[in-house]
């Protein structure tokens, strides 16, 4: 029995011992495994860079304080001379100085994003600066240039319009002497085309003119400003003066000039040129003006006076036609436009149609109507002012006239027929009556 109680002693008392080892080594691994914890975490709240993951360790370390609070005391023995709560309390610190790190660097990062960006904006700047400098250059440069083009360019309509003044009163002088020999129709021949070439010249310089000005005022990127300071430009060159006194001349020309039909395709080449760059330039012309009176009085000025030359090349031309008929003494009242040309020319076929005229039928058709009228001058005149039914009426007529004086050739041919079958019959009668009777 003594036996048996003491083996139980030892059982019980080795028991106890392995018991207080296992305890003892369960003790030292908690310790342990926190340790390893709060080192890796410490490590990695020091290296984090991304400020998304602040709040992911900040919740780790709450989940270590929590899972470790019902050891605090073992590991405040054995973390000693530290703490559970100042071993935590390191964690949450070097937390807030990563978060004020990351935050001064993302504080720097937008100081720097700002930065590049005021670079950006001030070199810009600069360069726009720089652009505009060269803009007003070149903008000082491009009115400077105008102002001599438009300058040159009237000098030379000014000496055009003096000569063309001259030539005017030669003409004038020499069809008032009414001299009809060679070397007077010759010089007057000369002079007229002469006044012509200078009138289609003035023309065409009006035409650069108006150019010179529209080219600049339409360049891409004048401002508002730039574009105003080009009515000084204008004003001081009298650039509207100039055009309506183009116009003018050409106007008087026209007054008494006689044409031929390849100076009607000029003239009127150059007067639809003139009206189309005229209505091209006058919204850009419009806009310089500072005062709306001195706008409307310029703009209602030349309007005018381009109307006015059309309907001057118009009279021009039909005076010339009308002269075609008179150079040749074919009397036909004078006429001013389309429909007095057709009623004034069927009035007069009318008449030779009742009394044809071989002679005054091959005349007119020869020497006026087949050319230069119809092969000349007709193809000139627009079919919306001379229409084909008026042409078709004339052609008619002239027809007529052909039939008739037709007819009368061969009435006196068969007069001519018959009066020598007559004086043959009254011949052989006669020579028959003459004739000796035969020997009985």
């Amino acid at each position: 029995m003594k036996q048996l109680s003491g083996l139980l002693t030892a059982a019980l008392l080795l028991l106890l011992q392995v018991g207080g080892a296992f305890a003892q080594s369960s003790d030292f691994e908690t310790i342990e495994s926190f340790k390893k914890q709060q080192q890796s975490l410490l490590e990695s709240v020091k290296a984090v860079q991304d400020p998304g993951q602040l709040g992911v360790l900040d919740d780790e370390i709450v989940r270590l304080e929590g899972s470790s609070a019902q050891h605090r005391k073992l590991l405040d023995e054995g973390l000693y001379p530290q703490s559970l709560e100042s071993a935590i309390a390191a964690l949450r610190d070097q937390l807030k100085k990563s978060t004020e790190r990351l935050a001064l660097a993302e504080e720097s990062k937008k100081d720097k994003a700002k930065i590049e960006e005021v670079t950006k904006k001030t070199e810009l700047a600069e360069k726009k600066i720089e652009v505009i400098t060269k803009q007003n250059e070149g903008y000082r440069a491009s009115v400077d240039k105008l102002t001599h083009d438009v300058q040159d360019l009237s000098a030379r309509i000014e000496r055009l319009s003096v000569e063309n003044t001259g030539l005017q009163g030669q003409i004038q002088a020499l069809q008032l002497q009414g001299r009809k020999d060679k070397k007077s129709i010759a010089q007057l021949k000369e002079l007229t085309e002469k006044l012509t070439a200078n009138v289609r010249d003035r023309d065409e310089l009006i035409v650069k003119l108006m150019d010179s000005l529209f080219d600049e005022y339409a360049k891409a990127g004048l401002t508002d400003m730039q574009k105003k300071s080009l009515l000084p430009v204008v004003q001081g060159n009298d650039y509207v003066s100039k055009i309506v006194a183009t116009l003018d001349g050409n106007i008087s020309y026209l007054a008494t000039a006689l044409l031929t039909p390849q100076d009607v395709r000029l003239l009127t080449t150059q007067q639809r040129n003139l009206s189309a760059k005229w209505e091209e330039l006058k919204p850009s012309i419009s806009k310089l003006y500072p005062d709306e009176p001195t706008r409307v009085r310029d703009i209602t000025t030349v309007d005018g006076r381009l109307s006015d030359l059309k309907k001057s090349i118009a009279a021009a031309t039909w005076r010339s036609v009308h002269q075609v008929f008179a150079g040749q003494n074919i009397a036909i009242d004078p006429f001013r436009n389309a429909g007095e040309f057709h009623a004034r020319l069927l009035a007069y076929l009318d008449e030779q149609v009742k009394n044809p005229s071989r002679e005054k039928y091959q005349l007119f058709r020869h020497k006026v109507w087949d050319s230069p009228v119809k092969d000349q001058w007709l193809p000139v005149i627009p079919t919306d002012e001379l229409t084909e039914k008026q042409r078709a009426d004339i052609e008619e007529r002239i027809a007529l006239w052909d039939k008739n004086v037709t007819a009368l050739l061969w009435r006196w041919v068969l007069i001519g027929v018959a009066a020598a079958a007559v004086i043959a019959i009254a011949a052989a009668m006669l020579l028959r009556k003459k004739k000796p009777a035969p020997a009985a």
